[in-house]
């Protein structure tokens, strides 16, 4: 799918910023497919983006020999689905998968630190915070290389427009 920068701005990036989690999906040598949550995607522009890559285990062993993967955003929120399904329409895309190029790992700068910490801000002063996200300093970039709309039926005809 093509995506212009309105397209992207209005409907594209809403969704990856209001996912709580992303999943990534990569393969392993023997082709299986491997799918890793990620509550950290960021998109910079409508040609790429960044994660940061903490827990992960399946990425690091399979970028080492297939360096694409299909990222996929999903609304979860409840008044979302329920008012699409009230209206018997998506407005927004209730999904969306991207297919990508990962990139190398690299440091995180001061600027994308913070700005994954205002993100998880309101859990801040909990404990599982400390535990999951105090220490993320490792990302890792992305090509964008297509766009691919989760389509459902005649709910999403006009998701798009």
């Amino acid at each position: 799918m093509k995506i212009n920068d309105l397209l992207f701005k209005q409907k594209i990036k809403p969704l990856f910023t209001r996912a709580v989690y992303c999943s990534i999906a990569t393969v392993n040598e023997q082709g299986q497919p491997h799918i890793t949550p990620i509550g950290s995607v960021v998109l910079n522009n409508k040609n790429q983006g960044w994660f940061f890559q903490k827990f992960t285990q399946g990425i690091p062993n399979n970028v080492v020999h297939c360096k694409y993967a299909t990222i996929m955003a999903v609304n979860d929120g409840a008044w979302f689905w329920l008012k699409s399904l009230i209206k018997g329409r998506f407005n927004q895309p209730p999904a969306m998968r991207m297919q990508v190029k990962l990139g190398a790992l690299r440091p995180a700068t001061k600027a994308e630190m913070e700005k994954f910490q205002r993100r998880v801000k309101l859990f801040s002063l909990t404990k599982g915070h400390a535990m999951l996200w105090r220490d993320m300093s490792n990302i890792r970039e992305f090509e964008i290389i297509a766009y691919k709309p989760v389509f459902i039926g005649k709910m999403t005809h006009q998701q798009f427009h």
